[in-house]
């Protein structure tokens, strides 16, 4: 027991005998008026009964995560309306702070893809004619990057040979890192388009992800758990896969983060590898739940004014 403890122990149980109350803590968030702010979607077109679903979900999820409590959405109109009763915070200045943070939280999002890579990927890639286009990129890439691109513009992956036949895939970069000196250097991978695969309905983004979190155990590993659907869906992606050869694709914000060889059926769960400490907590952060549209929040009051 610390001596503040202790001291703050003695005067409480001397207190009435003085004819005072006790020392009491006040709780977070107990002075911290209600307020309702309208949130509105960026999108033309109406929200789907699913979207809306997720909507409200996904708003008292992130509300949730940033401390506010008492959360609570409505629907008038086209816009959402949000109110929140108070938070975890202790003063009224972090309180405003969170709530004027808000549209960027709602709007905070980790682009994923799960894409099947073509089963001849190596070979496809090894094909002299492959091989050329791909060092003509390279070239181009130093010269962008050296600022001595012409137009200035920086050159775009090129697309596979027509004789291939390899209609809806494309070529990404892989960044692999030795484990000998910690160097870098970029591989190249076909992998699906996502527009192929969605019109498959096998697609799945993070519009699926239920929960993801920072693999405490394993350095640079997000576990991510799948909607009931997500998991349908990657299930059946991977069904038919050879298993202990074929690769799946792991995209974040449209680069290829991993490839790892699917050894069996996948389900609603699986695990994101090869990202470091701050690239981990920006995937997880960006994956709670997102909002499927962005969003605008305005007439921000206190409930009762």
């Amino acid at each position: 027991m610390s001596l503040l403890t202790l001291l703050l122990g003695i005067l409480n149980a001397l207190a009435p005998l003085a004819g005072f109350e006790g020392l009491t803590a006040a709780p977070a968030g107990a002075d911290l008026p209600a307020r309702e702010m309208r949130v509105e979607p960026l999108c033309e077109h109406e929200l789907t009964a699913r979207e809306e679903e997720r909507m409200l979900a996904a708003m008292v999820h992130r509300c949730e995560l940033v401390g506010l409590r008492g959360v609570q959405v409505r629907r008038e109109g086209r816009d959402f309306v949000l109110r929140v009763e108070g938070g975890l915070m202790r003063t009224m200045e972090e309180y405003t702070d969170t709530l004027d943070e808000l549209e960027a939280v709602f709007n905070e999002r980790t682009r994923l893809q799960l894409l099947p890579v073509h089963p001849r990927s190596e070979s496809l890639v090894n094909d002299a004619r492959v091989q050329e286009l791909l060092i003509a990129y390279e070239t181009a890439m130093v010269q962008y990057e050296e600022g001595n691109a012409p137009g200035g513009e920086r050159p775009q992956m090129p697309e596979l040979p027509p004789r291939f036949s390899t209609e809806g895939y494309m070529l990404v970069e892989y960044p692999v890192i030795s484990a000998e000196d910690g160097s870098s250097r970029y591989e190249y991978l076909v992998v699906q388009r996502p527009e192929f695969a969605a019109a498959a309905d096998l697609l799945v983004t993070e519009m699926e992800v239920e929960r993801a979190a920072v693999d405490v155990a394993r350095a640079g590993c997000v576990d991510v758990e799948l909607t009931l659907r997500g998991g349908d869906v990657l299930s059946r992606l991977t069904r038919d896969m050879e298993h202990g050869s074929d690769r799946l694709a792991i995209m974040l914000n449209g680069a290829l983060v991993s490839a790892p060889v699917v050894h069996a059926t996948l389900g609603c769960t699986f695990v994101i590898t090869g990202l470091s400490p701050h690239e981990c907590q920006s995937v997880v952060d960006g994956l709670a739940k997102p909002l499927p549209v962005p969003v605008k929040v305005h007439e921000r009051q206190r409930v009762g004014d």
